[in-house]
């Protein structure tokens, strides 16, 4: 049985009046809500919840569940006209992945019947296929999203557990060819954090 945890989301419409704290959209806001949550409030495990969006080739479609164990920084380096060079290569930084906690995480998805993938961090997410071909490739990645390594690295610093559950809310790659569902997803997700909550025995959860 796990523990309620402290439960974030990145925009207010993915709460549903079901999160504990909105962090923000994009790497930096992520990072300083986050610090400044977990400092004020040290929960003894942080929740992520959001919508995504998936890669070819992930096994994931529109709507499909997923509990992200592991995140990449995808898009942090220099972008060449022959390829990418990230900060590792070039010796100036991490770009993961970074974990999420273990145990937690795989309890999360065996209670859902979800699959565990990886995630990858961007700052501008891919509006055409060449581009999340190309993210997908070097990172390894199945799904993208805009704030999971963020949250992950602060975690790791501050000593927090995280799990991180997400709902694809498109197919990553051309805009138009996206099958997008936002809403659907969003209510998805909804009902499966209420699923999981009745399972652990949360309460205040509506």
């Amino acid at each position: 049985m796990l523990a309620r945890p402290c439960i974030v989301c990145a925009a207010p419409l993915e709460s549903g009046g079901l999160a504990d704290a909105i962090v923000g959209v994009g790497k930096v806001a992520a990072a300083m809500h986050t610090t400044q949550l977990l400092l004020t409030r040290r929960p003894s495990w942080l929740l992520l919840i959001g919508v995504c969006g998936a890669y070819a080739g992930s096994g994931l479609d529109v709507g499909a569940l997923c509990v992200v164990g592991e995140e990449m920084l995808a898009d942090e380096g220099v972008a060449l006209a022959d390829g990418f060079l990230d900060l590792a290569t070039m010796g100036l930084g991490d770009i993961g992945p970074f974990a999420g906690d273990v145990e937690r995480t795989a309890a999360v998805a065996a209670v859902l019947g979800v699959p565990v993938v990886r995630g990858a961090t961007v700052s501008g997410c891919s509006g055409h296929d060449a581009l999340a071909l190309a993210i997908a490739g070097r990172s390894g990645a199945a799904v993208e999203s805009m704030e999971g390594a963020a949250v992950f690295q602060v975690c790791a610093q501050l000593g927090v557990p995280v799990v991180q559950l997400r709902c694809v809310s498109n197919r990553a790659g051309d805009r138009a060819r996206g099958g997008w569902d936002l809403r659907g997803s969003i209510a998805r997700l909804h009902a499966t954090l209420r699923t999981l909550a009745s399972a652990q025995g949360w309460e205040g959860m509506r």
